[in-house]
């Protein structure tokens, strides 16, 4: 198991970037001919490019599946193009992937070899890039994801409410790119394949009306896109709850568990 932890400098935001790579390691000889799967995490709000790695068994579901981990750092943006701020979605579809292609060459290309990921924040997040951008991601793993359009907004002076400004602005923002029903109705519209989504979220849970709004959303489109939804009785906004919905994510996309050819096991 190899991981990497790096930084690069994004040109889009103009700054240093730290982020997390895992890559299960083959037996020698080393087969530089063979491509590997990607899982891109994001992490919440709250979080780093770290959380994923100090809070969660991704390293070994890594190995289990046998499948490349990528967890950048996107400080608060929630993965968006902010409106005071960075292009963090600039910077998460259009330079992090070609960046890390040229310095990892083992990583897939192929759109049916990448899923993106997150929870929280991170999983608005995962939810604004796949749906923004059908043609990077075979499917989206988005875990007490909510929609930063179905928030209402009260500019307070709170600090809450800067945050929300910086990222947002200080507008409705319902029909934009920030609006997840929004970019999910765009994409329909394009024609393009569309991502699998699943996703979950705990009983307990302080924000399941906002999952809730977005689940009736999807259940409304007569399967235009492959919907899963669950609930996890008795599991809030934790740690327990993502580490367990990661590794069930994964294990709807089917990948093949085959552990026997990675070094440590």
């Amino acid at each position: 198991m190899a991981l990497i932890e790096t930084y690069i400098y994004s040109e889009v935001l103009n700054m240093e970037m730290a982020l997390n790579v895992i890559l299960p390691q083959e037996k020698q000889p080393y087969k530089r001919n063979k491509k590997m799967k990607v899982l891109w995490l994001l992490h919440g709000g709250s979080g780093d490019e770290s959380a994923w790695l100090r809070m969660s068994n991704i390293e070994r579901y890594a190995v289990e599946y046998g499948i490349a981990v990528i967890i950048p750092g996107g400080f608060n943006s929630c993965f968006t193009d902010m409106e005071h701020g960075g292009k963090f979605f600039t910077y998460m579809t259009d330079e992090l992937p070609s960046i890390l292609r040229h310095l990892f060459p083992i990583l897939s290309s192929k759109r049916e070899d990448h899923y993106i990921s997150g929870f929280s924040n991170g999983g608005y997040g995962c939810l604004r890039v796949g749906l923004a951008r059908p043609d990077l991601y075979v499917a989206i793993g988005a875990f007490s994801a909510g929609d930063k359009a179905d928030v209402p907004f009260v500019n307070d002076g709170s600090k809450k409410a800067k945050g929300r400004i910086e990222v947002f602005g200080d507008g409705d923002i319902e029909n934009t790119d920030h609006d997840l029903k929004y970019l999910a109705t765009q994409a329909i519209s394009t024609g393009q394949a569309l991502p699998k989504i699943y996703h979950a979220c705990g009983s307990l849970d302080p924000w399941l009306d906002l999952n809730e709004i977005i689940r009736d959303f999807f259940n409304g489109l007569d399967n235009t896109y492959d919907y899963t939804y669950h609930v996890e009785e008795g599991y809030g906004h934790t740690w327990d709850f993502w580490d367990m919905v990661i590794r069930r994510f994964l294990k709807n996309l089917n990948l093949k568990q085959d552990n026997t050819n990675y070094i440590g096991l």
